[in-house]
């Protein structure tokens, strides 16, 4: 014998002017009365219930709670990277149709060649594709979505993906910086000789330099938030915000700076324009730099000569990044032998992990020829008292 259900439907909303309903079913009288009373009782607390659970709807939703939320400029950057990368495969793919075996193909698929760059992906990247993809994935649960698969702790990264990219510049590289005068070269020194973060030195103010005790006090970071700069207090976390030991180069280095100064502003390092970096003119003058040093340290006088005057000059000389930088001041702390719990404080790590691994890696990997002047530099100009 059938057994008997009864329907109905409710009411939902409208949407692009037409008048939704949703179908209901149960197997009495009472429950489907349960059903619809709960149903509207959703809508009345702005539930979407019309949404179906594709990825695609609540990566949009978790990345905008993420932009509501206080999340670095740099850190929502990477958010959005991934969820690119997700999109492309998932976007219109309900949540309950993804699965471990699909998602682990999608990452293998990715460690073997990422589209945006024609290259395998490296090993950070893949890991946080999946980080993201867990949380959305989480964020959507806790959202009540059916239907909604917990695979990640199943999933593996490649083991044979590439590692990102984390050096100290050469001797010549940190020369060519002490060496070429440029609107980029202040930021530069700060963050070669004082480790300072990209954001932390582009929020740095005059006043939070002592040169006569050789320190400088990271109290706040500069953020771009559509472009524009966002000066927020801390760092990126609670152990960001400290005080930095700084080597007699650099001290000297602000001295000259500051003495040549007819009105001292309040922050240390301007764009051109005399304002703070916003995203763009951070990128051009950085890019400006390079093609500085490029033109400098990698043609002779008469090579350019051949060039005409709107050629563009080919990079011969790698790119760096300010995070290089970073990485060359946590060497000098290394080749100083300054121990991995106060480098930990230089560098404001929120972990000494992270410390214990770039002296690891050093250790391990890193194998410097270093010349006898540059001995003597680390044992004066360079030298850093912790």
């Amino acid at each position: 014998m059938t057994k008997k259900s009864y329907s109905t439907t409710v009411y939902i909303g409208t949407v692009n002017g037409k008048r939704l309903r949703k179908y209901i079913r149960a197997n009495s009288q009472r429950e489907l009365k349960q059903k619809a009373a709960s149903l509207k009782t959703e809508i009345n607390n702005g539930k979407d219930v019309y949404s179906k659970a594709v990825f695609g709807v609540w990566a949009d939703k978790w990345i905008n709670e993420r932009k509501k939320n206080v999340v670095s400029s740099g850190t929502l950057a990477q958010y959005e990277a991934a969820i690119r990368h997700l999109n492309r495969h998932y976007r219109c793919v309900e949540f309950k149709n993804i699965t471990l075996s699909d998602f682990q193909l999608f990452l293998n698929g990715l460690s073997e060649h990422n589209p945006t760059t024609n290259k395998p992906t490296s090993k950070k990247t893949l890991e946080s594709i999946k980080k993201v993809a867990a949380s959305i994935f989480r964020y959507a649960r806790s959202n009540n979505i059916a239907g909604v698969p917990d695979f990640f702790k199943e999933l593996s990264i490649d083991k044979n993906a590439p590692q990102e990219k984390r050096r100290a510049l050469t001797e010549a590289e940190q020369n060519r910086i002490i060496e070429t005068p440029h609107t980029a070269q202040l930021p530069a020194m700060i963050m070669l000789f004082a480790g300072l973060r990209r954001g932390e030195c582009l929020a740095l103010r005059w006043k939070d330099i002592d040169l006569e005790k050789a320190r400088i006090s990271v109290r706040q970071t500069l953020n771009f938030e559509n472009n524009q700069p966002v000066i927020k207090k801390g760092g990126k976390s609670d152990n960001a915000v400290r005080t930095i030991s700084i080597p007699p180069i650099l001290v000297n280095y602000l001295k000259n700076i500051r003495f040549g100064l007819k009105v001292i502003p309040e922050y240390v390092c301007l764009s051109p324009s005399g304002k703070l970096y916003s995203a763009i003119s951070w990128r051009n003058t950085w890019d400006r730099y390079l093609k500085t040093l490029n033109r400098k340290y990698a043609y002779t006088d008469e090579q350019l000569s051949r060039f005409k005057k709107n050629d563009t000059i080919p990079m011969l000389i790698e790119r760096i990044t300010p995070h290089y930088l970073r990485h060359t001041f946590a060497t000098l702390l290394y080749l100083q032998n300054i121990n991995p719990v106060t480098a930990k404080e230089m560098l404001g790590h929120a972990d000494i992990q992270t410390t214990v691994n770039i002296y690891t890696d050093l250790k391990t990997f890193y194998k410097p020829d270093l010349s006898d002047e540059y001995k003597k530099r680390l044992e004066n100009e360079y030298k850093i008292t912790a």
